[in-house]
């Protein structure tokens, strides 16, 4: 799911697949439609859009042959399809630390509930209670900025706070 560029989106209400669709303005179609819808673009100049952007080397007109790549094509594609393993990569990564921050996130309340003491001026608080009360918000943040946040933001989370995540996950699965 994400925002719809179609509309004034504040919440992600459009999913894509080999289609898209938003749920919020009932924009739908495929890449092509994408890109005229987006850029007021013709098909016909979408499709030759999309030919340009992704060096795909398709000629229009009669003669269907690709044509010839240039060394700069060749350069542009390497480094496009580098861009989207780097791109790959992160998603698996930040979807990981979403997962061990939610399941964290679950714990922490259960604790909360399960731990608080009957009195809160009794001095002797469990342990898992105070974590719950020290953690809870971090938890709560982390996971709004790796869900909602912009990209920078996204990578800025998992550089400051991905090796405490990775041990995270490590300590929950004792309580799995």
């Amino acid at each position: 799911m994400c925002c719809c560029p179609f509309h004034n989106d504040k919440n992600p209400s459009m999913k894509v697949d080999t289609r898209y669709h938003c749920f919020g303005c009932g924009a739908d179609g495929d890449a092509i439609d994408f890109v005229s819808n987006y850029y007021g673009l013709s098909a016909i100049e979408s499709a030759k859009k999309v030919n340009e952007d992704f060096f795909l080397g398709i000629q229009f007109g009669y003669d269907s042959k690709p044509l010839a790549k240039t060394p700069e094509q060749i350069r542009q594609e390497k480094n496009l399809e580098f861009s989207r393993d780097v791109v790959r990569a992160f998603d698996i990564l930040r979807r990981d630390a979403i997962n061990t921050l939610s399941k964290y996130h679950r714990l922490l309340w259960d604790w909360k509930k399960k731990y608080e003491p009957k009195d809160m001026r009794d001095a002797d608080w469990h342990p898992f209670f105070v974590e719950a009360l020290n953690k809870l918000d971090l938890v709560n943040e982390l996971l709004d900025d790796l869900c909602f946040g912009e990209r920078s933001k996204q990578i800025e989370v998992l550089e400051i706070y991905g090796e405490e995540i990775k041990s995270i996950g490590e300590r929950i699965k004792n309580f799995e």
